[in-house]
């Protein structure tokens, strides 16, 4: 398990004595399109077999570089929600430990959950809205052993996050697509939003009889 950065926060930089022209004498515009070839990993995929990672040694390069470069390492990239904590130990990536600095996990607001239909959720609904509700991210994978074996009752765990800004929600939704459109309009509406009942279509009531059964 490899952790993303040393925690502890660099020395300051001695001056550069030798002529050589600095990092920091670059535009910030600049500075940041580094840290971002650096630092920002790309999308989350069932299976990527190269484990991308983060060159994490640029934060140990000065206080001021850590400072700037920490910003785009925990704000900008997506990270994967704990099972039961979900907000409280995110993972960059399975392969990294994960971050339980009190300080960091504030800046950390684009997220992956898995939400499994067939068993039993780890966490509640109080837990999820506090975890998620202002995302500025969440993807939320949907997944079940088999094709139609469970209907979205694990997915109602969400229903009071509010305020997400860019939600995706896919997987194994086969048979509720209608209860997935209807939840994620009510997670992307404003915080403090009442919700109104779903109502689900002949259809879909058909359907979720055919998973009952």
């Amino acid at each position: 398990m490899t952790d993303i950065a040393a925690p502890a926060m660099p020395p300051i930089a001695s001056p550069d004595t030798d002529g050589k022209a600095s990092f920091m004498i670059l535009p910030v515009e600049v500075r940041l399109q580094i840290y971002a070839y650096l630092l920002h990993l790309p999308p989350i995929t069932a299976a990527d077999p190269h484990e991308p990672r983060v060159s994490a040694a640029i934060l140990r390069a000065s206080r001021q570089i850590h400072d700037e470069a920490t910003a785009v390492l925990y704000n900008d990239n997506t990270f994967v929600a704990h099972p039961s904590l979900l907000a409280g130990f995110p993972r960059l990536r399975s392969w990294y430990a994960p971050v339980c600095a009190a300080a960091l996990l504030p800046r950390i607001r684009r997220f992956q959950l898995t939400v499994r239909l067939d068993c039993d959720l780890p966490f509640d609904r109080r837990s999820a809205a506090a975890a998620f509700s202002g995302a500025e991210e969440l993807h939320v994978k949907v997944s079940q052993a088999a094709f139609l074996g469970a209907g979205y009752d694990n997915l109602r765990k969400l229903e009071d996050v509010r305020g997400v800004q860019q939600l995706t929600i896919r997987g194994s939704t086969t048979g509720f697509e209608g209860y997935v459109a209807w939840l994620s309009r009510l997670m992307r509406s404003p915080v403090g939003t009442q919700a109104e009942d779903f109502v689900p279509s002949e259809e879909d009531l058909a359907i979720q009889t055919t998973i009952m059964a």
